[in-house]
């Protein structure tokens, strides 16, 4: 390509790397650990370095958006060479998918903004669009999801989850659970700009009860940073709330456990889930499936999954997404493979991990849940 890859790119190792692991966009590694439920050093509840117990903490510094969330970013260089090759594989009669899947499969989010921004200033017309009008099915979503970058990729997803008959309530956690303010204000001033409704509204619409509630309180997007300072007694006085409101009483507090979740950084939701555990002997996963049904508890396994251990998470989902014994859900398998291949790094480690949870090539795997074609040809592209 005629430009070069940015400063800090989207496959760039996290300030604080998790066992040497990339982090996929904005996540929070899990919490550090030390000796017992409550480790000693200051910075065991994510306090800032030199603020222990009884010392005034720093306020956190909050996560920028991660690559390909913020709308006016675009990388430098020259990708006039992209953006006819676009044009030219769908101009005139007849669509070269080849060629389109070529050119979309490999740039980083960054790369892809400037792609985009060239084709409306050089060929004047809408990439988006163009691809819609050419194409068709999983294709037009694969194409489409990579064209859009990461940040429209995922209002995409929403949109087509809280649209038409039902609701995808997969999809929304999928998108929504386990990221940065950041990024879900990101996601909330896209949705908006796009489809002119906001995206709290649409959720309001289609969901209900402490489960709608629960949505809503994650969008206000004001969750903990993963440094902000936090104390043993705090983690002591949720465990109680969480206690109080699911065994110790007849019924479940379903708001109440959302509001110790989401008024939780993820650092502190693992110290929580450790301290629960120690004082009443049963784990609060194991809580969580006694006490909620339904999509609200999977969102709060999901929220807790993920501050344990996001790369075995994400490990875990693509083991989902591609079944052995059944058809995958096409549109959730797309999402997935194209959100992961924004982060190559990352990328690779999982890939490697699902080797060894499986024994063999993951990649033959996904190959084979997918029919033989354009789809196909796109996916493992992106894949590989």
């Amino acid at each position: 390509m005629g430009y070069p890859p940015p400063p800090g790119q989207y496959g760039a190792p996290p300030p604080r790397p998790h066992s040497g692991q990339y982090l996929p966009q904005g996540q929070y590694p899990p919490a550090a650990q030390g000796q017992g439920h409550y480790p000693p050093q200051p910075s065991a509840y994510g306090a800032p370095p030199g603020s222990g117990y009884g010392h005034a903490p720093a306020a956190p510094v909050p996560m920028p958006p991660s690559l390909g969330y913020d709308p006016d970013q675009r990388a430098p260089g020259d990708a006039s060479k992209e953006a006819d090759a676009l044009r030219n594989a769908m101009k005139g009669w007849g669509t070269d998918e080849a060629a389109l899947i070529n050119v979309l499969a490999k740039p980083d989010p960054l790369q892809m903004a400037l792609i985009r921004h060239t084709y409306t200033e050089r060929i004047g017309r809408n990439l988006e669009k163009d691809i819609r009008s050419e194409t068709s099915g999983d294709l037009e979503t694969t194409l489409v999801s990579l064209a859009t970058g990461p940040l429209g990729q995922d209002i995409a997803y929403l949109r087509d989850a809280l649209s038409g008959i039902g609701t995808d309530e997969v999809a929304i956690t999928d998108v929504l659970l386990g990221r940065s303010n950041a990024d879900l204000r990101a996601i909330k001033y896209a949705y908006v700009g796009k489809y002119s409704k906001a995206l709290v509204d649409d959720i309001r619409s289609d969901l209900s009860g402490k489960t709608e509630k629960f949505f809503v309180m994650l969008l206000n997007a004001v969750r903990p940073e993963r440094a902000t300072y936090f104390d043993q007694a705090s983690v002591d006085h949720d465990v109680r709330e969480l206690h109080l409101a699911t065994q110790a009483k007849t019924g479940t507090d379903e708001v109440g456990v959302s509001a110790v979740f989401l008024g939780a950084s993820d650092a502190k939701l693992v110290a929580i889930s450790q301290a629960f555990e120690a004082k009443y002997h049963t784990s609060l996963e194991n809580v969580v499936r006694k006490e909620f049904t339904g999509h609200l508890e999977k969102a709060l396994l999901t929220l807790l999954k993920r501050a344990q251990d996001p790369f075995k998470f994400d490990v875990d989902t693509m083991l989902s997404v591609v079944p052995i014994d059944k058809s995958p859900d096409m549109k959730r398998l797309i999402y997935w493979v194209v959100r992961l291949h924004w982060n190559p790094p990352y990328l690779l480690q999982i890939k490697n991990a699902l080797t060894q949870r499986t024994g063999s090539d993951f990649g033959r795997r996904l190959r084979a849940a997918i029919p033989p074609g354009d789809v196909q040809n796109a996916v493992m592209k992106v894949w590989t």
